[in-house]
């Protein structure tokens, strides 16, 4: 039924009076009582009665009304949250992230300038492998996704644009770095088992070992597939084999790893920024411009 026609039927109920209501309302009293009658011709059973000059509600009327109030309560919030979106003026935005992504000085940065430019936006992050972020967009419980490239090939409906760019190192057991100094060449690493995340195909960190590997000309012995980059690195010094990492990750000092410049060209990794096709808020698009804006900078 017509939200307007609830919102007549409160009026009715609040003034027990017809003609009052119709008033109040700005609306003869004839248009109001057709209203009712449509109204309770919808729903099928009488909602008020006549008591002396006024009316009453029945019982059926004012188990109604409280309902009604709350729908027209809803009804109001719902458009006014649509229209402060839509002006960028209120909102959410959930991110979810990979774990080297905040080791990153390009992520905090974007963070920082978009709260201070959009500050009515509320910022949701989580912390989550690649798969989990896809299916969050997918499912629409994710705004954005911010991955290892490569982004691709990716689910219909999601979008990318690359966000950071990066180079890729080598993390190697102390006493194997010995052996090579400062780097090392692809091919050289063709004698060791891989630690590799558990990335969908084609995507992440997990898509740069294949890729690089590849071009070498070998296919790379994986001996375990980890969540995370230091759960790699942990399995490193256990002697578990070698992985590729991103250069933010000289932050971290792990006892027993050494982590090498990989030469020679593919040996890239970078941050790429995920979302849904269809999103279409304004907090969405700001986001994504300033991560424009910020890559601009970093590649002029």
């Amino acid at each position: 039924m017509p939200s307007r026609r609830l919102g007549y039927f409160v009026a009715v109920a609040e003034e027990l009076h017809v003609g009052r209501a119709a008033e109040v309302l700005g609306m003869s009293q004839p248009a109001l009582t057709q209203q009712l009658r449509v109204l309770e011709a919808e729903i099928g059973v009488p909602l008020v009665r006549r008591a002396g000059r006024g009316i009453a509600l029945t019982e059926a009327g004012s188990a109604l009304l409280p309902e009604a109030r709350t729908a027209l309560e809803q009804e109001a919030h719902a458009i006014a949250v649509a229209r402060r979106v839509g002006r960028g003026e209120a909102s959410s935005l959930n991110i979810g992230y990979v774990s080297t992504a905040m080791l990153e000085p390009a992520l905090p940065e974007l963070l920082f300038r978009f709260r201070a430019e959009v500050p009515n936006v509320e910022l949701h992050l989580e912390e989550a492998v690649v798969a989990d972020q896809l299916l969050g967009l997918q499912k629409q419980r994710l705004d954005l996704a911010i991955v290892r490239e490569p982004a691709g090939p990716l689910p219909r409906g999601i979008g990318s644009r690359p966000f950071k760019g990066g180079r890729l190192l080598a993390a190697v057991p102390s006493a194997v770095a010995a052996r090579f100094g400062t780097s090392i060449s692809p091919a050289d690493l063709a004698e060791f088992a891989f630690i590799v995340l558990r990335d969908p195909d084609g995507l992440g960190l997990g898509h740069s070992v294949w890729s690089l590997c590849r071009r070498a000309g070998f296919t790379p012995r994986i001996s375990a597939r980890v969540a995370d980059v230091i759960g790699a690195m942990g399995l490193v010094a256990a002697g578990f084999g070698v992985s590729l990492v991103p250069a933010s990750l000289r932050r971290v000092n792990i006892h027993g790893v050494e982590l090498l410049d990989v030469t020679g060209p593919g040996a890239e990794t970078g941050l790429a920024i995920l979302y849904s096709a269809a999103g279409t808020s304004a907090a969405l698009r700001r986001f994504l411009q300033l991560a424009s804006a910020l890559r601009k900078e970093e590649v002029g």
